[in-house]
């Protein structure tokens, strides 16, 4: 009986140790977890239970809304749209989240930890029950200190290190790596691993970011070409439809052929097949920036054609040198930031190796307040016991084949860095040469575009007069058309390379 209520007493005493509030957290390790929306709206439709009703809604927002709004559409609001609710660029965003949660993660190696332990000896020479609660809590320093309780009823040898007084014992202690675990460990490791895997989220969402801002202009550019080249194929045929009645007209009075006429209403049907071919090229562009402009409810939005922009508006010429736009990429660019903290990283791997390689050799210190006076008498009032403990694998394959890779991967990063910068520099003549080509193009098509005009007014007053034919003031035409679509791409290829310019640049909106 005496026995069983010991017992009890130390299970209490353990659970007691157990429920004890208090652990230890590094202080400069900080951690922010963000919950994602996502799941608070699946919280709110009632989770897993509501898989129905959450499909039915994932189909609704993916239908489209058509915009035939009259305001003009700018590029900046198809930027703003993708950085705010583009389903990609969301996701990206995420990777903060991930990250947070792997420095969580890598933390709980610092828990506190609590144990317990009852050993009860019924059968031998000496019958006896030992129980002891400790709680452990390792320290950023490399450092493990614990402490508790500590007790034993019966009678036990003198050479038996769990035997205390009637009253038990308390225990605090501290156990110190002088070799390896001093500098660093794998707790320390993994921490750091994992915070350097939180500032990598950073350049990873950038990338992100510069990629989907560079393909949303794209789209807004070539949606705003093919409206238009749209633009021009229908003008195209309204003038033929224009001279339909006066070519009637002269007929009639004997003026022009017959055959005019059937020209021109075979040029009028030409025409409505490349208003047909200009409009689908338009529809398909417009679908292809839904995905980047999307509404209040994050729906695609297909952009109509009153939402074009009655003008281009003037187009933004760069100024900075190669040189200085060479250092901006280099302090911009994600990639740089990238690579590194990917050397970091190895370098933690390479630090965390070398100190694997050292011999294991701790410093223990403990000591003990004894309570009650028997029945040993050489464990009263306090005790103290300082002790080492040393282990070290003899060929050390493990720790020698991990610095191995570290430095391999050291190796691998700076031929990677040193190529990173000259791509960069690659990428950067490039793109200032097709800068500067799409500029002369620009240039060059708009006077082609002002020639070919007067062309054609001056070609239809001679017809007008009788002096020219309907064919010459079709060529005319046709080189006008082609004049204008000139000038529409060159000035699509210079946004085009504009944008390029940008990302090349790290110009994050």
């Amino acid at each position: 009986m005496k026995r069983f209520k010991t017992t009890a007493a130390l299970f209490s005493v353990c659970v007691g140790l157990a429920c004890t509030p208090g652990r230890y957290v590094p202080s400069h390790y900080e951690v922010d977890l963000r919950v994602p929306k996502a799941l608070h709206s699946i919280a709110k439709d009632g989770g897993l239970l509501a898989t129905t009703s959450v499909a039915e809604t994932d189909v609704e927002r993916s239908r489209q809304h058509v915009d035939d709004g009259t305001s003009p559409l700018t590029v900046d609001q198809v930027v703003r749209s993708v950085t705010s609710r583009y389903p990609p660029m969301l996701s990206a965003l995420l990777e903060n989240d991930l990250a947070s949660g792997r420095l969580t993660e890598a933390l709980g190696g610092f828990d506190t930890k609590v144990s317990a332990k009852v050993v009860d000896r019924l059968r031998g020479y000496y019958e006896a029950t030992t129980a002891e609660g400790l709680v452990e809590a390792p320290l950023a320093t490399g450092d493990d200190i614990y402490g508790g309780y500590r007790v034993s009823d019966g009678y036990l040898p003198d050479y038996y290190d769990g035997r205390t007084q009637s009253g038990g014992e308390f225990v605090l202690g501290v156990r110190v790596p002088l070799l390896r675990g001093r500098s660093t460990d794998a707790r320390r490791a993994a921490v750091r691993k994992a915070q350097i895997g939180v500032e990598f989220a950073e350049p990873e969402i950038a990338r992100a970011r510069l990629d989907y801002v560079r393909a949303a202009s794209l789209a807004y550019y070539k949606w705003h070409a093919a409206g238009q080249k749209l633009g021009v194929a229908r003008e195209l045929l309204r003038l033929a439809e224009a001279r339909k009645s006066g070519l009637e007209r002269a007929v009639e009075r004997q003026f022009k052929a017959p055959i005019d006429v059937t020209d021109n209403e075979r040029l009028i049907t030409q025409r409505r097949i490349y208003v047909t071919r200009a409009e689908r090229a338009f529809q398909s562009a417009a679908l292809g920036l839904s995905l980047y402009y999307r509404g209040d409810d994050d729906r695609p939005v297909v952009v109509g054609e009153g939402r074009l922009p009655e003008s281009s508006g003037p187009l933004r010429r760069v100024t900075d040198s190669v040189e200085d736009a060479l250092e901006t990429a280099k302090r911009q660019r994600p990639d740089f930031v990238r690579i590194r903290l990917l050397i970091e990283d190895a370098e933690t791997d390479r630090a965390l190796a070398t100190n694997d390689r050292l011999p294991n050799l701790d410093l223990i210190v403990e000591g003990t307040r004894s309570i009650g006076d028997g029945p040993y008498s050489d464990r009263r009032d306090h005790g103290l016991f300082v002790g080492g403990k040393l282990s070290f694998p003899v060929q050390r394959r493990r720790a020698t084949g991990k610095l191995a890779i570290a430095e391999a991967k050291l190796a691998k990063l700076a031929l990677e860095q040193r190529f990173l910068e000259e791509r960069v520099t690659n990428e950067m003549l490039d793109i200032r040469s097709a800068l500067e080509n799409a500029a002369e193009q620009l240039t060059a098509t708009e006077r082609n575009f002002e020639l070919a005009k007067q062309l054609v007014d001056a070609e239809v007053r001679s017809f007008e007069l009788g002096r020219s034919d309907l064919l010459r003031v079709q060529l005319r035409e046709a080189q006008l058309a082609d004049a204008r679509v000139l000038s529409i791409d060159a000035r699509l290829a210079y946004e085009s390379a504009l944008a390029d310019y940008d990302a090349m640049l790290g110009n994050n909106p």
